[in-house]
C-alpha cells in the first residue's frame, strides 16, 4: 500500500470533496480517499499493484479540479 497526498485547487465546499472522493474511489486499487477543501488536499491510500498516483491525478483533473502537486 502507498499513501499519497495531493494538493488540489478549486475545491470550495463539501460537495467538491464528495465529487472527488467518488471519482477517485471508482479507480481500481483505491483503498481509501479523503478530500479536504479547507486544506486543498486529497489523501489516498492505494494498492500500487493496481493503481498509481498518476491515475489519481488524472481522475481529479477529469472531474474539473486543478492538481498542483504534492501536499
Amino acid at each position: 500500500m502507498e499513501q499519497v497526498r495531493i494538493s488540489v485547487g478549486g475545491m470550495s465546499c463539501t460537495g467538491c470533496e464528495r465529487r472527488i472522493e467518488r471519482a477517485v474511489q471508482d479507480l481500481d486499487g483505491i483503498r481509501h480517499v479523503k478530500a479536504d477543501h479547507r486544506a486543498g488536499a486529497v489523501a489516498v491510500l492505494l494498492d500500487e499493484a493496481q493503481s498509481d498516483e498518476a491515475a489519481v491525478r488524472s481522475r481529479i483533473e477529469q472531474v474539473g479540479y486543478e492538481v498542483r502537486g504534492a501536499a
